[in-house]
């Protein structure tokens, strides 16, 4: 395999810099004085009491914290001198007790007497942040963020600070993404929570809340450790409990014609919810962003959850992969999309959902690449000119029931169908060759799971599951041109085939049993056991010029793998004032049958993944959390496939010759300061990864095919560290966000004709903004990110990729604004390509008439007019420049009514 001595040498000094940046964050919290005690009330710990700490006779304060069921409390200050505590509980006359604070911790314990009937009220942040706080949840006004430009929900979401809003739609606190987006409490579409986002008008929202420590299980609420974060959107009070909604549609006015329309109707009343949508586009918008996440949500390491991410593996994709880039701007579409989504509580015992849409769409991508090899004596250079069409026919329904047996007993079906359409057809030039690509697929799936919670008692409770699934993605491939003479060294071919059966059948059942003692220890226990039967069948066929079929050896499949998992995981927590840790243990059994056209393999083996984690409050705003895991998993379907299978167009894989144990260890260190609410939180994180055993590539490349045979080796390692920080600077009225990232790996890969080849990768990420909120007629949100890849074998190939914004937003009065968004790409040169930097402007303006509540707008894209974009790509095999179409100029007129 060779030696790797020495070529970790260069990366750890990144390492060292998070490490002191870590200890420089740390050390300074050891200096501030911390105030501690205890309240009680009648000899009693008081829990839930809020404590604040304020200068005499101000209002705001320094800092807040809540007793804990013990009754005590700790804050820290740099404050010096004559301050004031606050005691404040239902139930509970409030309490202020004057202090001294001087260079040494400082406790204070306090006795509070029954009798206030006041309300506890919601704690406000600072008077210029629209930020409250009620234990744990954030609630933040929706009128603060609107800068004007809003039309949906997710526009909305991308000017709160501290929401992180990616190019796909997911919506991120920190790395953390949110579980679900609820309407008044309830929720319709899980992770697939972009239909919603994507698409809800943001006029009826009166707040959105952030709910920390989450629990899916409304009966595991206080009893699991979670760290979930979900929003809810509350509605302004004149838009509940009746029929309310929105019409938008805008259209080019000059050719090419470029529309998008929408209807937006919904009623959330307290005993039935509805939200149904229709939208037709062709200006690049996807309407729905993922379908996976409507057609496999769920959470994995949750209780009771079972079957999550089992699915047909997919085996042909085109799907056009632009990190960094606004997809909608190469998007060719004509995307339908029309949702009916209603929840209805026909008893207070009874909730019952029923979700269903139909999505077809038209989508068209142009792309032309350049693809260099230069291996050793392998050098060639392939160019490729494609033209893509894809048409989806997708149709959807899921019915969910929830009934609730009594107050601590709940069973939970959810069931979904779906019909999952896809006819491809592509138009390539291949090194001056053209030939016609057609895909065609037309699968099924149905998901059907029952949910048993039985709630033993406040601090205990029992999780049980079934699941089953059934899923069938048929395949079609074909070309109506033949480049493959060299390798199957036979000729007068005319057209090229691939048909494939692509089966699962998945059964599952689980029960988890949870429980949490009184002094916060954390208990879990669950039993699981799994049966998967997946099928594969490829047949790949040369068409003669006198219509006989030829199928070459070793290029088409019969297999069948079934495996049957049965396992126990073991978790407990200790928890203590400031520490918290967590062994845990998985272990269990798997009988494997691979059978192919041979005797069928069987095989049984234990699988052991232990793992540890630790949780340290270095004070009440710092947090420093460590994980190490080991792991171990068998080899999947399309990792045993016996002979080759075509992926597209030159592209041939085979998998290993056995099936196979891989193993692996990861660890992190992570350390967090603050959250969205303070001026200053930033989050760092070291890691490393092992993979004692690993799946890589052995190829043969030649210009007109490259066939890949997976192989096992062993030892690739990867070191990485991530690390964000976000500053509210007063003074500028904004808020600046660092991002910063790398990774280093090692591993192996093998060519024919070149031997094992080692590979060393280096990634880096950087990014800085600066997101303003002026109490004025202007704001800005501004930032430039930067990438680093670089691959070392026999040579070293680097790229540096840059993106830059600035974005401008002017409110003229409550009723005109005005946007410009700004864009620059950059992209390193190669391939005989010199570096060029695509600068792209877009432009909205609007008009509110708040007495007919309709706004009229005016917008412009591509204000430069690029016809065509170019991304650099480099891998540890190849080199590529590709050219994308764009979407042309067009400017737009259009409305948005509310009704």
């Amino acid at each position: 395999m060779g030696s790797r001595k020495g070529k970790m040498n260069n990366a750890p000094a990144p390492f060292w810099l998070l490490l002191f940046s870590l200890w420089l964050i740390i050390f300074p919290a050891h200096a501030q004085v911390l105030i501690s005690g205890e309240v009680t009330s009648g000899g009693k710990p008081a829990g839930g009491v809020r404590v604040d700490l304020r200068k005499p006779g101000a209002s705001g304060f320094l800092g807040y914290t809540f007793t804990s069921q013990e009754g005590k409390y700790q804050l820290r200050t740099d404050q010096s001198g004559n301050l004031t505590l606050h005691f404040r509980a239902l139930g509970y006359d409030p309490l202020v007790k004057e202090i001294v604070i001087a260079q040494k911790d400082t406790v204070v314990n306090a006795q509070l007497i029954p009798g206030g009937v006041e309300q506890l009220q919601e704690v406000v942040i600072n008077a210029r942040r629209p930020y409250r706080l009620r234990k744990d949840t954030i609630e933040l006004d929706v009128k603060s963020f609107l800068r004007g430009d809003e039309r949906t929900v997710e526009d909305l979401l991308k000017k709160i600070p501290g929401l992180n809003v990616g190019t796909d739609g997911s919506i991120k606190i920190g790395e953390k993404e949110v579980e679900k987006v609820m309407v008044e409490g309830d929720d319709f579409f899980e992770k697939g929570y972009r239909l919603l986002t994507q698409n809800m008008s943001v006029r009826p929202l009166d707040k959105v809340q952030v709910l920390q420590r989450y629990s899916n299980n409304k009966h595991l609420k206080g009893i699991e450790n979670s760290d979930k974060v979900a929003l809810n959107l509350q509605l302004k009070e004149d838009s509940k409990s009746q029929w309310l909604g929105s019409l938008s549609a805008s259209g080019s006015v000059t050719e090419p014609l470029f529309y998008h329309g929408s209807i937006n109707l919904m009623n959330f009343g307290k005993r039935s919810k509805y939200y149904l949508l229709g939208t037709a586009n062709n200006n690049g918008v996807d309407a729905v962003s993922s379908i996976n996440n409507l057609l496999y949500s769920g959470q994995a390491d949750e209780p009771g959850q079972i079957g999550i991410g089992v699915m047909t593996p997919t085996l042909i994709d085109y799907t056009p992969q632009l990190p960094g880039f606004d997809y909608k701007r190469t998007n060719f579409n004509r995307d339908r999309l029309l949702s009916i989504n209603t929840i209805h509580n026909p008893s207070k015992n009874l909730k019952i959902k029923w979700l269903g849409f139909v999505n077809p769409t038209k989508k068209s991508f142009y792309r032309n690449t350049v693809q260099e090899y230069n291996i050793q004596d392998i050098q060639f250079t392939n160019t490729e000119l494609y033209e893509f069409h894809k048409k989806i026919d997708n149709y959807f329904s899921r019915l969910e029931l929830q009934y609730d047996i009594n107050a601590r007993s709940t069973f939970t079906y959810t069931g979904n169908l779906g019909s999952l359409g896809r006819h491809d057809t592509g138009d390539l030039f291949f090194n001056g060759s053209g030939t016609a690509e057609l895909t065609k697929t037309q699968g099924y799936l149905t998901n059907h799971s029952l949910t048993h919670t039985l709630k033993l008692s406040p601090r205990e409770a029992i999780v049980s599951s079934a699941r089953w699934i059934m899923q069938k993605s048929p395949l079609d491939y074909s070309i109506d041109d033949y480049y493959y003479e060299d390798l199957f060294q036979t000729g007068g071919i005319s057209n090229v085939n691939q048909h494939a059966e692509n089966n699962l059948q998945y059964i599952g059942v689980t029960s988890h049993y949870v429980r949490k003692q009184k002094g916060g220890d954390f208990m879990e226990l669950a039993f699981t056991n799994e049966y998967k039967d997946q099928e594969l069948m490829t047949d790949f066929v040369l068409l003669a010029d006198d219509g006989t079929g030829i199928r070459p050896e070793g290029f088409s499949n019969q297999l069948s793998l079934i495996t049957n998992y049965t396992r126990m995981m073991a978790k407990y927590t200790v928890k203590r004032s400031k520490w918290e840790w967590t062994p845990l243990l998985n272990a269990g059994f798997v009988h494997s049958g691979l059978r192919t056209s041979g005797p069928t393999q069987r095989r049984d083996n234990w699988l052991i993944s232990p793992g540890l984690s630790t949780k340290w409050i270095v004070y009440p705003k710092g947090k420093l959390e460590a994980q190490l895991s080991f792991n171990q998993m068998n080899t999947q379907l399309m990792e045993v496939v016996p002979n080759y299978f075509n992926t597209g167009l030159r592209n041939f894989v085979k998998g290993l010759d056995n099936m196979a144990t891989l193993s692996s260890s990861e660890g992190t260190l992570t350390y967090s300061h603050g959250n969205m609410l303070d001026k200053f939180f930033a989050s760092l994180s070291l890691g490393y990864r092992t993979m004692f055993d690993y799946i890589s590539n052995q190829s043969i490349v030649s210009p007109n095919y490259n066939l890949t045979e997976l192989v096992l080796l062993k030892d690739k390692k990867t070191q990485f560290y991530n690390a964000q920080f976000n500053y509210y600077v007063t003074p500028l009225s904004g808020n600046f966000k660092l991002d910063a990232g790398a990774e280093f790996s090692d591993y192996e890969t093998a060519i024919a004709g070149v031997g094992n080849r080692e590979i060393h990768s280096v990634s880096h990420n950087y990014g800085l903004s600066f997101k303003s909120v002026w109490r004025s007629k202007l704001n800005i949100y501004t930032g430039s990110n930067l990438q680093f890849t670089s691959f070392r074998s026999e040579s070293t190939s680097r790229l540096k990729n840059t993106y830059s914004y600035f974005n401008i937003f002017f409110k003229a009065s409550s009723d005109i604004q005005a946007s410009l968004k700004n864009e620059a790409y950059r992209f390193g040169d190669f391939l005989s390509q010199a570096p060029k930097t695509y600068y792209f402007s877009d432009f909205s303006f609007s008009y509110d008439v708040k007495k007919i509540k309709t706004r009229f707008d005016i917008s412009a894209k591509n204000l430069f007019n690029n016809r065509y974009f170019r991304n650099a790509v480099i891998t540890d095999t190849y080199r590529a420049v590709t050219e994308y179409r764009l979407l042309p100029r067009y400017i737009s007129i259009g409305l948005d009514h509310s009704f």
